[in-house]
């Protein structure tokens, strides 16, 4: 018992200390992890945000032209019967002129921001993998190295060695005896049982010849 203790006690404070060491540094890469997904997910919301932008963007600027044309076309056909609201016309063209220009411009914006988010976006994911896989083969190397120096540790221990020394010289003693004892002559066994056997009837004739007497004297 007392040779298991020490064993379990060597055994568990190498791994005790083996296991704190691996919490710490397993503890620091999952918040960065853990970080790397919040960013991730973040990330994708704002290019979400910047999609529906971009959608609203080209919505108004197609308005905007249709409203562009609208206005084009009224002017050519009011430019010979009313000059005045010919010329009105050609005021509210220029206006969305200027309003398809804008959203041009806002759109192109747009499209460029979503192109260097979603570039940020890959390489947070790229990262990501890499350390979550970095993070899965190092919890497993770690585990590994610390049972083997658990294991070294106790190899090293000469007074354990010793100790499984005189514990299998006692088994093997034990183990010769009882071969010994079971590899007794089968006839030495039968002769002895015979012997027996002649001792045993021996002494049942004795109590027979002592209890005869008394039987003839109870007769008389």
């Amino acid at each position: 018992m007392k040779l298991i203790k020490r064993l379990s006690t060597t055994l568990s404070a190498t791994l005790d200390s083996a296991v704190g060491q691996l919490e710490n540094h397993d503890a620091i890469v999952e918040a960065t992890i853990k970080q790397t997904r919040q960013s991730v997910a973040k990330t994708k919301a704002r290019i979400n945000t910047l999609k529906q932008q971009l959608n609203a963007y080209e919505q108004q600027l197609t308005d905007a032209r249709e409203q562009y044309q609208l206005w084009t076309d009224r002017a050519a056909k009011l430019a010979e019967s009313d000059q005045s609201k010919a010329l009105r016309c050609v005021a509210r063209r220029n206006q969305y002129e200027a309003e398809v220009g804008r959203l041009n411009h806002a759109a192109l914006q747009q499209r460029d921001l979503i192109r260097d988010v979603s570039h940020n976006l890959e390489k947070l994911q790229d990262r990501l993998e890499e350390m979550t896989h970095k993070h899965t083969l190092m919890r497993s190397r770690q585990t590994v190295a610390d049972v083997n120096r658990a294991v070294a540790s106790i190899d090293r221990d000469e007074s354990i060695n010793d100790t499984f020394e005189r514990w299998e010289s006692m088994v093997l003693e034990h183990e010769f005896a009882v071969s010994d004892a079971c590899a007794r002559d089968p006839l030495d066994l039968e002769l002895t049982r015979i012997e027996d056997e002649a001792d045993l009837l021996a002494q049942l004739k004795l109590i027979q010849a002592e209890h005869t007497p008394q039987q003839e004297q109870s007769h008389e």
